[in-house]
């Protein structure tokens, strides 16, 4: 009987905390009173022991992000010890982690960082991780065809970002400096939390993280608090009309006291996307070239609003495995795939030779691939040179391939390349009381690639080998060291500092017998140090204001140095063996005001100068400036050192809690760019600085439903302020009066809504571009989708 009575009463002492619009349990929620210093933690079920807040007359339930709460323990008690947090419009006192590698308060640091929550992800519904960027108002996106999407931050894009994901970079030896859709591989419906870093993170991340990082923390294990089994996971199920979209999710996790797993595996299949119905004639698709009896005919479309051949299918699925055999070290083996069908280079679908015909009868990116596995280490100390310290050792396989036909050619030409090598990352932190944090760690990546180029005639089934895209069997490494400090150096002022080296060596070797390259072999080895000084200032717990001193470091890889490709009918890009590193120089000033925490207004104020710039210039070949390339004159352009480019720009944004279920918010983003001409002697529009855009809207939630009313828009660009490669691509853009190209302002209307059914039910749907819009954001080759119904059902346990 006494056994009994203690376990009833120990059961009644333990409280459940969770959200009040999911019923989700909350985990790292914190109960604490102030009168005594009795506090309390949830764990992974939403659960905390509350035996030592009994008769408590004020008990604090806090959690960034979500509305505090109050409550005495009576009340505790009388709601069956069931307590409902409601979610905040915008969090105080939020942590990231993409500025330092490791879990900080944002008040600390200087930098700009966006985050996207899973609660954003299951509302917004993006198709992919780069719609998922795009919908936050501070990412602009590019898309040259559906199964696309490269992401600009603040005027820069391609290799001069750089994605990370589980703290392992995705950039390779042949990222290039056109415009990138690996994005795509990171499942956006498996996001545990993705962080924005704006601006260079060198410092911490090494090269490539000029314009910012994308940094992405897919699910995890997670381990049960006791030793029962605790079992999660969730399905969801959407449907789009714009591009008759079908997604499909699934997940499942599983953890004991010291071993834990969670899988996840999603499908999408894109249909050709429709644009909307007013708008310039010039985006729609008023043909598409189909092969009937053997022969490529230009079809007239009937529908010319649907854009033919446009559509792809994607697949992501991974798996993690986690060991704690004691309670200072974690241990993991993790397993990532993702893979695309064949994609339709839209972009090159719609061009026409000047005799009107069609310029290619088929043009698609074959599968991307992406595999990587990885085993990591976590350890904790409470003495020694570390306080927690990890390290990731992964393998990536990455494959591509470009495949294209001129019309009415029965010789179609591949070019396949396979990238793997070996990533290696060592972080480390040690707390010097508790005011004073040392970062330092260790760096290490090597690629090798294969690329290999055919062309097969479609009639009689022979192959000729062909030059590759890359120097096959080319090699590139980079490593680095780095050390960082953050100090609060009083209650409002902290300041962090720290500094990185970085090297990096690469090796080609050219086959002049298929191409006429400027060398036989190169070799190039090159090292830099960069680093920041950022200082967040808080004049009062409501205010930060911030200034962030930055360099940024990008050398030369395989793609500067050792590419051949067409990337526009009439001009080739040859290597360029003399290659240098690039550097940015950067500045930021912040400024963040919370009033009577209803409100908040953030402001972000940069410039950034990056000199040596590797850009695309006129280039000679063996003396000549122009060679016959697949057939066409073309002329000869490599990437060099021949230029300085400055961006200056801001971000303002806002939120507010009008009522307790009304929110506002508002984002808007303006950059200048410019880059120095291929004379050097002016300035002119830097290519990946878009026109200014946005978005600002009206939220309403009050218990299950929560409903959204906002705008995305963007200003446009005249013929004039396109960059000069921007302005050869005529197919892609709307013709002005004197019918050269322009890039048009744009905006669309959109609703979302969404309800818990349950506990373990939520749907959530709604239209975007309400009006039917058709328009294509700058440097983009297909068009926006039109009118869009979207419905997706998610269950949870």
């Amino acid at each position: 009987m006494l056994f009994v009575c203690l376990a009833v009463a120990t059961r009644a002492q333990q409280v459940t905390v969770v959200d009040r619009a999911t019923q989700r349990p909350l985990e790292a929620a914190t109960l604490f009173v102030a009168a005594s210093g009795a506090s309390a933690i949830t764990d992974v079920r939403g659960h905390a022991d509350v035996s030592a807040l009994v008769s408590a007359d004020s008990i604090r339930f806090q959690m960034v992000g979500y509305t505090t709460r109050v409550l005495s323990y009576a009340q505790v008690q009388a709601a069956n010890f069931l307590v409902a947090l409601a979610p905040r419009p915008f969090a105080l006192g939020e942590f990231v982690v993409s500025a330092s590698r490791w879990e900080q308060e944002l008040r600390r640091i200087p930098d700009q960082v966006t985050v996207i929550t899973p609660r954003d992800v299951a509302f917004n519904n993006p198709g992919t991780a780069a719609d998922m960027l795009q919908q936050t108002g501070e990412v602009f996106m590019q898309k040259s065809q559906l199964g696309g999407g490269s992401p600009m931050i603040r005027g820069f894009a391609a290799n001069r970002v750089l994605i990370v994901v589980d703290g392992v970079r995705m950039n390779n030896a042949i990222y290039r400096s056109g415009n990138l859709q690996n994005v795509i591989s990171v499942d956006a419906n498996a996001i545990e939390r993705a962080e924005v870093l704006h601006g260079p993170g060198a410092m911490t991340y090494g090269s490539d993280a000029i314009g910012g990082v994308m940094d992405f923390h897919l699910l995890r294990p997670r381990f049960s608090p006791d030793s029962s089994l605790l079992l999660r996971g969730g399905a969801m199920a959407r449907y789009a009309s714009a591009a008759n979209e079908v997604a499909g999710n699934v997940n499942f996790g599983l953890g004991g006291r010291k071993v834990a797993f969670v899988g996840n595996a999603s499908f999408t299949r894109f249909g050709d996307l429709r644009t909307g119905s007013n708008g310039p004639a010039d985006f729609q698709r008023p043909w598409y070239v189909e092969t009937i009896n053997g022969l490529d005919s230009m079809v007239m479309n009937d529908d010319p609003n649907l854009q033919v051949g446009s559509a792809y299918d994607n697949i992501n699925l991974f798996g993690k495995l986690a060991l704690r055999p004691v309670d200072a070290l974690e241990l993991g083996l993790n397993v990532y795939y993702s893979t695309t069908s064949d994609v339709p280079r839209y972009d090159r679908l719609i061009e026409l030779r000047p005799n009107g015909q069609p310029r290619s009868a088929e043009w698609y990116y074959g599968p991307q691939q992406w595999l990587m596995t990885s085993l990591t280490a976590r350890h904790t100390a409470k003495k020694g040179p570390w306080s927690t310290a990890r390290l990731a050792v992964a393998y990536q396989d990455y494959t591509e391939s470009r495949n294209d036909r001129n019309f009415r050619n029965v010789s179609k030409r591949s070019q396949t390349e396979v990238v793997n090598g070996i990533w290696l990352n060592l972080d480390l932190e040690k707390e010097l009381g508790a005011r004073t944090q040392v970062l330092y760690g260790a760096e290490y990546v090597t690629n090798e690639v294969g690329s290999k180029g055919v062309r097969l005639n479609q009639t009689t089934g022979a192959e000729t080998i062909i030059n590759s895209r890359y120097p096959d069997g080319s090699t590139w490494s980079t490593g680095s060291v780095y050390i960082g400090a953050m100090h609060d150096a009083t209650e409002r002022l902290t300041v962090s500092a720290g500094a990185r080296f970085n090297w990096a060596s690469l090796a080609c070797t050219f086959d002049t017998t298929l191409f006429p390259y400027p060398a036989t072999s190169t070799d190039l080895n090159n090292s830099a140090l960069t680093g920041n000084l950022g200082l967040a200032y808080r004049p009062g717990m409501d205010w930060k204001l911030s200034l962030d001193l930055s360099t940024g470091f990008r050398a030369p890889n395989i793609d500067d140095i050792g590419k051949v490709f067409d990337s526009e009918p009439g001009s080739v890009i040859v290597p360029n063996p003399d290659l240098q590193p690039e550097y940015a120089y950067s500045a930021d000033v912040g400024m963040e005001k919370v009033i009577n925490g209803n409100v908040r207004l953030m402001g972000h104020f940069y410039h950034v100068l990056l000199d040596n710039a590797m850009v695309r210039r006129p280039f000679t070949l063996n003396g000549q400036d122009s060679i016959v390339y697949d057939g066409e004159p073309s002329r000869v352009d490599a990437i060099q050192n021949a230029a300085q480019a400055t961006v200056l720009g801001f971000m303002v944004g806002a939120d507010a809690r009008i009522t307790q279920e009304l929110s506002f918010n508002l984002r808007y983003n303006w950059q200048d760019g410019v880059e120095q001409d291929d004379a050097n002697t002016k300035d002119v529009p830097l290519r990946h600085a878009p026109p200014a855009f946005g978005q600002a809207g009206l939220a309403w939630e009050r218990n299950k439903f929560r409903a959204q009313v906002f705008s995305q828009f963007s200003a446009g660009f005249t013929f004039d302020q396109l960059p000069p490669s921007e302005q050869a691509k005529t197919p892609i853009y709307a013709k002005d009066d004197q019918g050269r190209p322009f890039s048009p302002s744009w905006y669309t209307l959109n609703l979302r809504l969404g309800y818990q059914l349950n506990k373990a039910l939520q749907i959530t749907g709604g239209v975007e571009n309400i009006t039917d819009q058709r328009y294509r954001p700058y440097s983009s080759g297909i068009s926006a989708p039109g009118r869009n119904f979207m419905v997706a059902l998610r269950a949870m346990f």
